[in-house]
């Protein structure tokens, strides 16, 4: 029988793999290394932290010589090889993959869950190409992303695949009883459309006395005028529209699972949507933007509307405030599609199916490599 391989997850940049403050980027590692047929042999290279992810190998990401994400590639590398990994799979981050790859030897892929753009001029095409050679394959995080990765870099000639986000859908309540909120989960960016969702809700609660609203955000230094805003909107409220700060995963799944309405308004394309799936996973009728990867998340079982029209995205409130059979329609619809679609065993299979095939490419090219050197 051949050898369980040794495969890594690397997270260089700002992560948290663990339930207090994991981003979508941790808890979709922590998901694959989980759930992959090789789990029992997977390492996630991470930055230190307090209480990681219980089920999961780590090894914490060594202090690079040189400082910087560069810097701790290199050691991440020596880490690898001293740890005897066969394939590694580096988060985000395009240059420290290609420097990993070449370091080591070993064969690595991007995980992207994000729009790789394109290089703003011809020394750094250059630079991109090269970087993208090193690699064993891509991995980004939906259809779009590839889409545009692929008019990005039409010249690239690394295989390419896309693999969502995956819930556990067994671990997801959807038909317990939901309370008349209306919840956005997201980080406080002005991108992610908070403050049109606010906009919306000022016009439909006043009328509306049972009905309540709820806002979970986080990074919220990094646009400090945006949680101003929306406290400010929210205060004549009384306590009807509340804002939580940096909650841990499992309040976030707890305030869906018992959330009437989920709103998700990223007013530019979004390379994936994980709270939209978390909606649609809990039972929750959703509002979308439906841009980007959004809409390969929701399909036809959200309300599409334009998150800059006001009148539209709170007329779409009303209707699923004041229709419970509509409430209840897309509830189950939005379920029955998470469960087609991104249930995480299916998905970790993706995942496992293209790691396994860039192993196999590889090794058959060290096989060639070394044909022609003895002939």
């Amino acid at each position: 029988m051949a050898r369980e391989p040794k495969i890594a997850y690397v997270l260089l940049r700002n992560a948290h793999f663990g339930p207090r403050l994991a981003s979508s980027v941790e808890l979709c590692v922590r998901d694959l290394a989980l759930y992959s047929r090789h789990s029992e042999s997977i390492l996630v290279v991470c930055p230190a932290v307090d209480k990681p992810f219980d089920g999961v190998e780590i090894a914490t990401v060594p202090k690079g010589s040189i400082g910087g994400n560069l810097g701790k590639a290199l050691a991440v590398a020596r880490l690898l090889l001293r740890r005897g990994v066969d394939f590694a799979i580096v988060e985000n981050h395009l240059p420290a993959a290609a420097l990993i790859a070449l370091a080591s030897g070993i064969p690595t892929i991007l995980h992207s869950h994000a729009y790789e753009r394109a290089p703003p001029n011809a020394f750094r095409r250059v630079v991109r190409d090269c970087e993208l050679k090193l690699l064993a394959g891509l991995v980004l995080v939906s259809e779009d992303c590839v889409n545009q990765f692929r008019a990005n870099f039409p010249e690239a000639c690394a295989p390419i695949r896309a693999v969502p986000n995956g819930l556990d859908m067994t671990g997801w309540s959807w038909k317990a009883p939901k309370d008349k909120t209306i919840l956005s989960v997201g980080r406080a960016l002005d991108d992610k459309g908070h403050i049109e969702a606010m906009a919306a809700l000022i016009r439909v609660l006043p009328s509306r006395p049972e009905w309540s609203a709820r806002f979970i955000l986080s990074t919220a230094d990094q646009e400090p005028q945006v949680l101003h805003a929306l406290r400010e909107a929210a205060r004549p409220f009384s306590g009807r529209i509340t804002i939580d700060l940096s909650l841990p995963y499992a309040d976030v799944r707890k305030a869906w699972e018992t959330a009437a309405i989920g709103m998700a308004l990223t007013k530019t394309p979004e390379p994936f949507g994980r709270t939209a799936l978390e909606a649609l996973a809990s039972g929750a009728a959703l509002v979308t933007s439906g841009r980007g990867g959004l809409v390969e998340v929701c399909g036809p079982d959200a309300l599409i509307v334009d998150p800059s029209d006001t009148d539209e995205v709170a007329g779409s409130l009303a209707v699923l405030m004041d229709g419970p059979d509509r409430r209840s329609y897309l509830a189950g619809a939005g379920r029955a599609r998470a469960e087609k679609l991104f249930d995480i065993r299916a998905v970790a299979k993706r995942m496992d199916d293209f790691i396994e095939e860039a192993l196999e490419r590889s090794v058959d090219r060290r096989l060639a490599s070394s044909d022609k050197t003895h002939d």
